[in-house]
């Protein structure tokens, strides 16, 4: 358990450091493009996203699955993964290529082609980055995934930064830049994982049926999920100007930092429950859901709190509409995630098809409440209505988990005093392992060293 809460931290922490290094570059594109090219630019990097996650078919969960469940060879799950990622990625661009001007016409309204050109580039590369996060989560390799993800953040930093520097940074460079930089961050993971692992090309058809199998059943929640996340932002694309696109993509960007907690929560402990017994899940999962929900609220209020200021002040006076959607979109943040860790309790034990009745009944509702008010209400409207979705599909799952769990909702949702400073300490403990180098200052702490110790020997016990 103390190992598990470490690997939280230390994926949390990977997760912040790529959010505060998003949150530089998007200030930086913000500035450099303008809210029209900056709207263009969401489009063009939400693309690659989408059509990922309609070809990427369960597998990376499916791949932690076949390790931990049945025992799988990792070095054969990489070589289906690698086979399938660029078999999936390249016939996948190829189509949209094909259909791109029925598609310009739509949801890609105003993207040039050379702009469709180099997100496509993109596919095959964020669905072998995928298939392998899966991978590496079945090795317990979560220090290489940080240090690879803080890579990729910076290497977009320094060159869009270096670009702005120049005043050469528009739509082409800034997707360039992107393009660039997924092909070397890829290659290097790729390079990383065949150090430890000697995978082939070579595909295991037998494992591969298993792997669709499994993940035939997570592509439907995943790709629900996705369309839950991101129908809203096609939608305003498709009532709205670039402007406004960017505007409620920039609002979105504020509130997604809050879903850095669940999802890094999320990843970690999926590998876990995926191997302990049905009543340790239910647990287990509470304990992290309630935890997880505490973190995210208080992070939710900062967050509403210091958008108004922060908005104007980092991206420009004329990015101030940004503020308007953000407490809706920061409710919706709270609600996902719930909804991502009761999620990660029903994937572990095969029962996908609950998170995917909760998340189509949400996708409709979304659907519908968007058509509806965003053409009312424009980009709040849009916030509005994906709020409301969001708490509706935690509130299915919430409901599903307490009748197979038997746990009340009070204890799946509210904190209690253990929750609080165990949070606590696990935010301290990296900062007491570097003071315990440096004795003449630990001893002016020792209380606190020793209630860690003992919260660390009682949660393990």
């Amino acid at each position: 358990m103390r190992r598990l809460s470490h690997e939280m931290m230390a994926l949390f922490g990977s997760r912040v450091g790529v959010a505060a290094i998003g949150m530089a570059t998007s200030i930086i594109l913000a500035r450099g493009l303008g809210p029209h090219d900056r709207g263009l630019l969401a489009i063009a990097l939400l693309l690659p996203s989408t059509l990922m996650t309609l070809t990427k078919l369960g597998i990376t969960q499916a791949n932690v699955y076949c390790c931990r469940r049945e025992g799988a060879r990792l070095e054969q799950i990489a070589a289906n993964s690698l086979a399938l990622a660029l078999t999936l990625g390249i016939t996948a661009g190829a189509a949209v290529w094909l259909l791109r001007e029925p598609l310009s016409d739509s949801v890609l309204r105003g993207l040039p082609a050379w702009a469709l050109l180099l997100a496509l580039w993109r596919l095959p590369l964020l669905l072998i980055d995928n298939y392998f996060w899966g991978v590496l989560q079945a090795m317990g390799q979560f220090g290489l995934y940080n240090r690879r993800t803080l890579a990729g953040a910076a290497l977009v930093l320094a060159g869009v930064g270096w670009l702005w520097g120049l005043g050469r940074l528009d739509l082409g460079s800034a997707l360039t830049v992107y393009a660039a930089c997924t092909t070397v961050v890829v290659g290097s993971l790729l390079w990383s994982v065949r150090r430890r692992l000697a995978f082939g090309f070579r595909v295991d058809r037998q494992l591969l049926t298993r792997q669709l199998s499994f993940g035939s059943k997570s592509y439907t929640q995943i790709l629900t999920t996705h369309l839950l996340f991101r129908s809203d932002v096609y939608l305003v694309a498709y009532f709205l100007d670039p402007a406004r696109t960017a505007f409620y993509s920039l609002a979105l960007h504020f509130t997604e930092m809050l879903l850095e907690i669940p999802q890094a929560v999320g990843w970690v402990i999926y590998p876990k429950l995926a191997s302990l017994e049905k009543t340790d899940v239910h647990r287990t999962t509470a304990q992290t859901c309630r935890r997880t929900l505490f973190l995210t609220t208080l992070a939710g209020i900062v967050l509403v709190a210091a958008g108004p200021v922060l908005i104007p002040l980092w991206y420009g006076r004329a990015f101030a509409p940004a503020v308007d959607p953000l407490p809706f979109a920061a409710v919706g943040a709270v609600a996902m995630a719930v909804f991502t860790i009761l999620s990660r309790d029903f994937t572990s034990r095969n029962r996908q098809g609950v998170n995917i009745f909760s998340g189509l009944v949400a996708l409709g509702l979304n659907l519908g409440l968007n058509l509806v008010l965003i053409p009312v209400w424009g980009i709040v409207g849009a916030a509005l209505s994906t709020a409301i979705a969001y708490v509706v599909a935690a509130a299915l799952l919430l409901v599903f988990f307490r009748v197979e769990s038997g746990l009340t909702i009070r204890e799946t949702l509210l904190p209690t005093a253990q929750d609080v400073r165990s949070i606590a300490l696990a935010g301290w403990q990296p900062f007491e392992r570097r003071l315990a180098r440096h004795p003449w200052i630990r001893r002016w702490l020792p209380a606190v060293a020793v209630a860690a110790d003992a919260d660390s020997r009682r949660v393990t016990k």
